[in-house]
């Protein structure tokens, strides 16, 4: 039994999980144990997942120095491997899910949660891909490039090729030398981020952003994309009418099964 899996089914037994969490968790447990006629857990892509997290290492904190494996928690098992690893049964190259969506209460490692999907996606996503990070302001984004930068530097199986680093690291951006796919983080602007063409853009604290511009301008430029994805997370903010809770709402109707959308993973 893989990690998520494992995490799924004490989620569901739980008596303390959220009524959306237990949602979710069924259908994952449905398509993992290959009860379901339209998509399957991509067992390859798993193996891939745990593969890299091994060589990964925790840069800092109370468990700095153990394996990125060791230190991975529950859910964000189940969120890698929901967004990365679910797949057509009948195409499996291609991903079910175009949107993951984490609410979750803060201190629960999220940026690093964030942070992690993209040193993924640089070993998994196909050449020149190109990743996207959208945060309200500066110092947010500089955190999720920061938790990057921090945990391929601290691991020399990943970072190192006879001596020779894989990866570019530079002020603007973090480039995989290998498939030459590039991690940028934006800063929130009301115009300037139409023309990009992300194969995966991760939006950061949703609920600080003042309107949707950010998302609508990722999701306007994955039009041609096969395997799009775009991530929205954030904790909760003190206002009722902000992007995330539009997220939010509709991930509700999703999972409630008033609205007919396959391609919505959410962790609520």
């Amino acid at each position: 039994m893989n990690k998520a899996l494992e995490y799924a089914k004490k989620s569901v037994k739980a008596k303390t999980t959220p009524k959306y969490v237990k949602k979710q968790c069924k259908e994952f447990i449905k398509i993992a144990e290959g009860k379901d006629k339209k998509y399957v857990l991509n067992e390859k892509k798993v193996q891939q997942i745990e593969s890299i997290l091994k060589l990964l290492v925790m840069p800092r904190g109370l468990k700095a120095g153990k394996s990125l494996y060791e230190c991975t928690v529950g859910y964000q098992w189940l969120f890698y491997t929901s967004v990365l690893a679910v797949v057509y049964r009948d195409h499996p190259e291609r991903r079910r899910y175009e949107t993951g969506i984490l609410e979750i209460a803060r201190k629960n490692f999220k940026t690093y949660t964030v942070g992690t999907i993209f040193i993924l996606l640089f070993l998994l996503e196909p050449r020149f891909s190109k990743f996207y990070s959208v945060a309200p302001d500066g110092s947010l984004s500089r955190e999720v490039k920061t938790a990057i930068e921090e945990t391929i530097k601290s691991s020399p199986l990943l970072y190192l090729h006879n001596d020779e680093p894989r990866f570019k690291i530079l002020r603007d951006y973090i480039q995989f030398n290998l498939t030459e796919s590039r991690y940028i983080p934006l800063n929130y602007s009301t115009g300037r981020m139409d023309g990009k063409l992300p194969n995966v853009f991760l939006a950061d604290e949703v609920g600080a952003l003042p309107n949707s511009y950010p998302i609508e301008a990722m999701r306007s430029g994955q039009l041609n994309i096969l395997n799009k994805l775009g991530c929205i997370i954030s904790t909760k903010y003190p206002t009722a009418h902000n992007p995330f809770e539009d997220e939010v709402r509709y991930a509700k109707r999703v999972l409630d099964g008033i609205e007919d959308d396959e391609t919505v993973f959410a962790l609520l």
